[in-house]
């Protein structure tokens, strides 16, 4: 009797046929350890223009280095919350990422209906399918679509839909919040017609900031606050509330206070205030700023005006110095202590000012003036500054500081959210050097729309199918016919 083991044929079908189940086994072994891989580190690829499915470099630094246990509660199914639409598949894919980059971030899809009892942890909020819980020890954040997203309402339908996502920057910033034991405080002071700045104060609040209002004329200025905001005032200041603004940032003469305040084109003459703000150093001249150079302009005219930067202690923490911070109807400003700027212990810096083709419009100018922007006279004018006080204890130096910036609408929203210039970025690091915040990053709300894959779904599901079933039958065909042709040979 024949052996069939030591037969020739036999040998070689044998031979083949492993082959072709172990090549097949290593395919199915590299899907599953890639498969595993994925689910825990940052191996997908954006292939969208604006990487709209990646977080910064910036979040990712920052992720690397958290040293604190955060968790974060999508309080939906994975699959319903992601099949909302395009955007919150965008979101939960940049969710997704915080986990990858930080072993110290974990992540949970908890749906609210299976676990009532949930919200019990949490007395003092009212939580809703969506919402999203970020959490670090006993601090927590709750995060709802408006956090997520940007959104705008049809005037004539009065429906709601989202333009951009955000995700990332209210991501962040949660944790930055919650990982904070001790954030910095800013209050805006009210009254007086004094202008909205709820985009800028929105965006403080999103870089860890606790964010206060105080009525200028009934309130009190609470002293452990850092930052103190005025924001264009149509009346002048009383006796009572300037004297407010003395003892905040004598602080005890400990100094360590600041008053970040916006002028405006609009104001009329405000003495008492711009008497107080004179004692600092700073000087609000009366008109406003225009461009004859069309160069250092932006295409909405002359009175929007490219600024050159100057101080370098509020640049120096900039990502980039290429942008630049645009000004409109900035009111000129000027140093009260001469080309020196200093006076005793006081001293005044530009940190920002328009190039020497800077014109000053004056305030009266009438249809009737013959003045024109052509034949102005020129020069280069500060429009943001700051007038500082300081004294030593032992070598630590205590500094009490004024900002002055020309122009309110520099924190208005389409300026903070207008990527080509620096306007969000040089606010919120003014803000972040002279509250000594060093241990955060710069978060600004960015417009990204949906960019497409530049492939259909259909033909998404094709590539993917071929991939997952084609090749591996392919792959079987192949070895199948190899062992026959061996086996008949």
């Amino acid at each position: 009797m024949k052996n069939i083991f030591k037969d020739r044929r036999f040998k070689h079908g044998t031979l083949a046929t492993a082959v072709t189940v172990g090549f097949v086994a290593v395919v199915v072994l590299v899907n599953v350890i890639f498969s595993l891989l994925a689910d825990r580190f940052p191996m997908d690829v954006d292939l969208t223009s604006d990487n709209i499915f990646e977080v910064t470099d910036e979040t990712i630094d920052y992720l690397k280095n958290l040293d604190q246990k955060v968790s974060i509660t999508v309080l939906a199914k994975e699959e319903e919350f992601s099949g909302n639409n395009a955007y919150y598949t965008q979101a939960n894919e940049v969710i997704q990422k915080y986990a990858k980059y930080s072993s110290n971030v974990t992540i949970t899809y908890l749906d609210l209906y299976s676990n009532p009892d949930f919200v019990n942890k949490y007395p003092k909020e009212t939580l809703y399918t969506g919402y999203i819980i970020v959490e670090c020890g006993d601090r927590y954040q709750v995060l709802t679509a408006y956090d997520l997203f940007n959104t705008q309402t049809d005037s004539s339908s009065g429906s709601t839909y989202i333009t951009s996502s955000r995700a990332e920057e209210a991501m962040t910033s949660a944790i930055m919040n919650v990982t904070n034991a001790d954030p910095p405080t800013v209050t805006v002071l009210t009254g007086n017609g004094a202008s909205n700045v709820e985009a800028y104060t929105d965006m403080l609040a999103t870089n860890g900031y606790v964010i206060n209002e105080v009525d200028m004329l009934t309130g009190e200025i609470d002293q452990e606050t850092d930052l103190v905001i005025l924001a264009a005032p149509m009346t002048d200041l009383s006796e009572d509330t300037l004297k407010k603004l003395d003892t905040y940032l004598d602080n005890d003469g400990n100094f360590g206070k600041n008053l970040m305040y916006f002028a405006s084109a609009t104001q009329p003459d405000l003495p008492r205030l711009e008497e107080f703000l004179e004692e600092w150093g700073i000087v609000v001249g009366d008109g406003y700023l225009a461009e004859t150079d069309s160069s250092k302009t932006y295409v909405m005219g002359p009175t929007y005006t490219v600024q050159e930067y100057g101080d370098e202690t509020y640049t120096e923490k900039l990502s980039s110095t290429n942008y630049p911070v645009l000004m409109f109807a900035s009111r000129p400003l000027s140093s009260a202590f001469g080309e020196n700027g200093t006076s005793s212990n006081r001293s005044t810096s530009v940190l920002l000012s328009t190039y020497d083709s800077g014109a000053v419009v004056p305030a009266d100018l009438t249809e009737d003036s013959d003045w024109s922007l052509d034949q102005a006279e020129t020069d280069s004018y500060a429009t943001a500054m700051v007038g500082q006080r300081m004294r030593y204890e032992g070598t630590t130096p205590l500094i009490s500081r004024v900002i002055a910036f020309g122009s309110v609408e520099c924190v208005d929203s389409s300026f903070l959210a207008y990527t080509a210039i620096n306007n969000g970025e040089y606010t919120l690091n003014v803000a972040n050097t002279v509250c000594n915040k060093d241990d955060g990053i710069s978060i600004v709300s960015k417009t990204v729309g949906a960019k497409s894959l530049g492939i259909t779904e259909q033909a998404a599901n094709v590539i993917g199918g071929f991939f997952e079933f084609v090749v591996p039958v392919l792959v079987l065909i192949a070895g199948s016919v190899i062992w026959l042709r061996r086996r008949n040979r």
